[in-house]
């Protein structure tokens, strides 16, 4: 039996992740996706569905005639209480025979076992459009939250280490005292471990960049892990200094700011300053999601064809590509959003209803 299962650390997609997927061939690559229930006694079917999809990946394998050890690495998980006690709307495992990859995703998938040369990423794809809702991060230098807001309220999200204080996140260099703030850091589930950094050495002014830098950097990768993917906007509620240094320091995208310090207002003032704004970006869109591609069609330099994307898939020539949600299940789409993805493109899907006419693939063309 592998002792790999104990190394390994579920996280959640990031940015470049899908990019390093599609990028991993391999004979074979397993792919196990499912949905999870976060909470309550719900949870215990998680650890049952996982089993029985196992089992699957099994006969698939044997079928093939590939080495069924492969999975060794993953099958503790389906009596790891802890570990499925501690989700998010969905789980996505990726084998390969030397490496095995345990994603949480932040919105529920489908299930699939997939035995074949690459992943299964079409679940995966960004969503392009998301309707009235938006994620909201109230950011000073002493403390950040995360929010979701739909136009009414705001929402308070809980990560890992989400809503947090500088001192939570970067912790002084007193052994004693770094004990205390780590003690409630720790999560249950596999490869389970801190996510505060310690205080920075030097002194002065370049201690207090460091140490912000850290800060920063690890409020970014948190909330990098809940809006990567969804495809829902980002408002930034920070000073001016504060989002010049968050946005310099992480690579989370923000679509819309309020200026000021969070801190100094109450709940409703908030609410008020955030619905303002989110109103300021969506009069100053001016477009539809999918017109660029309407347009991109009208000039030949795009298409609707579903055979001749596939084609200029695998040939590199497609800059963006649009699929409609309806057709998660089908493998030769799948093999286009891989090829995509290799070759440097932008993959989103969206609702069938809102692909124009009976597109299932819309795509721009590089050339």
């Amino acid at each position: 039996m592998s002792t790999i299962t104990n190394k390994l650390s579920p996280r959640r997609l990031k940015a470049g992740d899908l990019k390093e997927l599609a990028d991993t061939s391999a004979n074979p690559c397993v792919s196990i996706l499912m949905p999870t229930y976060r909470c309550g006694p719900e949870t215990q079917q998680n650890a049952i569905l996982f089993k029985n999809l196992l089992g699957e990946a099994t006969r698939q394998l044997e079928e093939a005639g590939h080495d069924c050890a492969m999975i060794e690495p993953v099958e503790s998980l389906s009596t790891n209480f802890d570990f499925w006690q501690h989700q998010s709307e969905g789980l996505a495992i990726f084998l390969t025979p030397d490496k095995a990859r345990v994603i949480r995703v932040n919105r529920a998938i489908p299930v699939r076992v997939f035995v074949g040369d690459s992943f299964w990423l079409l679940p995966l794809v960004r969503q392009r459009t998301t309707g009235d809702s938006q994620f909201v991060l109230a950011l000073t230098w002493d403390s950040a939250s995360l929010f979701r807001f739909d136009g009414e309220s705001l929402s308070l999200i809980q990560t890992e280490v989400l809503p947090a204080t500088f001192h939570d996140l970067v912790l002084p260099r007193d052994p004693e005292e770094s004990l205390q703030n780590t003690s409630h850091r720790s999560h249950g589930g596999v490869g389970a471990t801190s996510t505060a950094m310690y205080h920075g050495h030097g002194e002065g002014e370049d201690k207090i960049a460091a140490d912000r830098d850290q800060y920063l950097s690890l409020v970014g990768d948190q909330v990098g892990a809940v809006v990567y993917n969804t495809g829902i906007p980002l408002v930034l509620v920070a000073t001016t200094e504060v989002a010049g240094h968050f946005e310099a320091t992480t690579d989370v995208g923000v679509d819309a700011r309020v200026e000021g310090s969070p801190s100094q207002w109450s709940d409703h003032e908030l609410r008020e300053r955030v619905r303002q704004a989110v109103a300021d970006q969506q009069s100053g869109d001016g477009q539809n999601d999918l017109e660029p591609f309407a347009n991109a069609i009208a000039q030949s330099q795009g298409s609707d064809d579903v055979s001749e994307i596939i084609a200029a898939a695998s040939n590199g020539r497609i800059e963006s590509l649009v699929i409609a949600g309806s057709q998660s299940e089908a493998e030769h789409f799948n093999s286009t959003v891989i090829e995509t993805l290799r070759h440097g493109g932008e993959v989103f899907q969206c609702e069938a209803e809102q692909m124009p006419g009976n597109s299932t693939l819309l795509a721009i063309f590089r050339y």
